[in-house]
């Protein structure tokens, strides 16, 4: 039988003992109700820790997954700007090979035509000075060509390096979780529940 309905059987009876027996059939009965609460609460604070707990754990999680993300998102760019970089590089390069070779073949071009006009004239003492002023403005030119180039390579140099900056700014944009943080976060909250 139950406990209260043992406590009642005294008052059913009737006598003087029945107001007793209930007090002591109540206290009986509220005590395990009492006790029932008391371990809901616990397995509710347990529950309300887990719940915390996860969402700390799920949290960092997600932060992790955010800075990978973002990390492979700069990673890519940067590839790809500097991917368009050394097609500059290289369009450039074949501009000034281009160019020299033009300069080389202006040069050999004027060079005959000058050792032709000095034989048909008569001047062959002064067709050396003829071809060497010839030859020298081929190198002038081809050595400015030379420069200019090194110019738009070094400063394509520095675009690299800017790419290579923009994307660790961007990567470090977004962090990683801390597991020192998360750990005491996580047991910040346990201690918290159980104070």
């Amino acid at each position: 039988m139950c406990p209260p309905l043992i406590a009642a059987i005294p008052v059913i009876m009737g006598g003087a003992g029945g107001t007793a027996a209930i007090a002591a059939g109540t206290a009986a009965a509220i005590t395990p109700a009492a006790a029932v609460a008391a371990a809901w609460g616990t397995v509710a604070t347990a529950a309300t820790v887990a719940t915390s707990i996860g969402g700390t754990v799920m949290g960092a999680k997600a932060q992790n997954a955010a800075a990978e993300q973002n990390a492979a998102s700069a990673n890519s760019a940067k590839m790809i700007n500097d991917q368009q970089i050394n097609l500059q590089e290289s369009q450039l390069q074949e501009k000034a090979a281009g160019e020299q070779i033009e300069n080389a073949r202006i040069g050999t071009m004027n060079s005959a035509r000058a050792n032709l006009a000095a034989t048909n004239s008569g001047g062959i003492l002064n067709n050396d000075a003829i071809g060497q002023s010839i030859m020298r403005q081929g190198l002038v030119a081809n050595t400015g060509i030379t420069q200019n180039l090194g110019r738009q390579t070094a400063q394509l140099g520095m675009d690299r390096l800017q790419n290579t900056n923009n994307a660790q700014s961007r990567i470090n944009s977004v962090s990683a979780a801390d597991n020192t943080a998360t750990g005491l976060q996580i047991a910040g909250t346990a201690a918290s529940a159980y104070a």
